[in-house]
């Protein structure tokens, strides 16, 4: 906590600074109350937190597969804003939240209540947050800002509304660094499997927050025919998102590295990923667990997350609505293969393993490259 006390008081000048222009600016003058967030914002729900710290192989005691208990612990803003004299009537709220206090790039939410719910925030970043007050006849009220740390401990996961176990990848600590957030996320379908017409389960909710604050640009879905598919040939998230078909049978206690069946399928996205133009992606297979998993578990083995943290978060996904609990067992057979490969590292050994599948060495660095932070 001492190192946090510093960030805030060393940008503590530039928000004097920052809270007399926004006054100075303001239409209208209204008389603003931010709500205290903390100085250190939990970014996982009790259950989570005390897997988090605690002993993974009891992923039991916590989750089990049956209920959705993945999404994360939502951050509570509120505020009050009063006229100290008369003036026009508040028609709805900006809610903007920022990495940088001069707010040059934000997320923007509205709202017509004086509180709200805001889920997805990066873990380990200082946050700056400020209300505007759209008044009736086009006036505006800017409050002053304030700031909050979040908390470090990863996996980062996400809510996003009508589908279950989804997180990022980034956020873990790695060999050279720290997995870099808001590149790569894993989730479960974004429509109904195993049937002939499309039935999209994501919410128009969803897709914004994954569109708007995500930013994903390309789907990956690792459901085989379109009869597993749902009958979709296209993204949910709608234009401006590719999707992208890379079709494996699943995996849940086979060994992917041998068994050659899955080695187009590998190829095929090491292949995407090596291309940072497709970036930020979102992978899934069914219900996001095996298949997804797996390709999980050898990009975050590849850049450096260590081998208890892969384990934690394969079992992680216990916390969705994934229908019956996995354990580790059932990733025994490719593990066995990469921990018995040639390499001094866990990371070095998968890279082994994927250049024995045919993924060409220039892409397992650009990888590395793009996910390191």
């Amino acid at each position: 906590m001492k190192t946090k006390g510093k960030v805030f008081a060393a940008i503590s000048t530039g928000l004097c600074a920052m809270f007399l222009f926004c006054a100075c600016n303001n239409q209208v003058q209204l008389d603003w109350q931010l709500s205290d967030v903390g100085s250190e914002v939990r970014c996982h729900t009790q259950v989570q937190a005390a897997y988090i710290d605690g002993d993974y192989t009891k992923i039991s005691i916590y989750a089990k597969g049956t209920q959705e208990l993945s999404r994360p612990q939502s951050v509570n803003f509120s505020w009050s804003a009063e006229s100290n004299g008369a003036a026009a009537a508040v028609e709805s709220y900006t809610v903007e939240l920022s990495l940088s206090y001069d707010f040059a790039e934000s997320i923007k939410y509205e709202t017509d209540q004086t509180q709200i719910d805001i889920y997805n925030l990066l873990l380990n970043s200082t946050y700056f947050w400020r209300v505007t007050a759209n008044l009736e006849g086009g006036k505006k009220s800017v409050s002053s800002a304030s700031m909050f740390i979040t908390s470090a401990a990863a996996p980062r996961n996400l809510y996003i509304d009508g589908i279950t176990n989804a997180r990022d990848l980034g956020g873990w600590k790695a060999s050279t660094g720290t997995v870099k957030q808001g590149m790569i996320y894993r989730c479960g379908r974004l429509n109904e499997s195993k049937r002939e017409d499309v039935k999209v389960e994501i919410t128009d909710k969803g897709i914004r927050e994954m569109k708007e604050v995500l930013g994903v640009k390309t789907e990956v879905d690792l459901r085989t025919d379109i009869y597993e598919r749902g009958g979709i040939t296209s993204s949910p998230l709608g234009d401006g998102v590719k999707y992208v078909n890379i079709p494996m049978e699943g995996a849940m206690g086979e060994d992917c590295i041998t068994n050659e069946k899955f080695h187009p399928a590998i190829k095929q996205f090491f292949t995407l990923l090596a291309d940072e133009n497709n970036y930020p992606i979102a992978f899934h297979c069914d219900i996001g667990t095996d298949r997804t998993g797996f390709f999980a578990f050898l990009i975050n083995g590849l850049v450096g997350v260590n081998e208890n943290d892969l384990y934690r978060d394969y079992l992680f996904s216990n916390f969705g609505k994934i229908g019956t609990q996995r354990y580790l067992s059932n990733i025994d057979g490719y593990v066995k293969t990469i921990k018995d490969s040639e390499g001094t590292t866990l990371s070095e050994k998968i890279e082994n393993c994927l250049i024995e599948v045919g993924v060409k060495q220039s892409e397992i660095d650009a990888v590395r490259a793009i996910m390191t932070a």
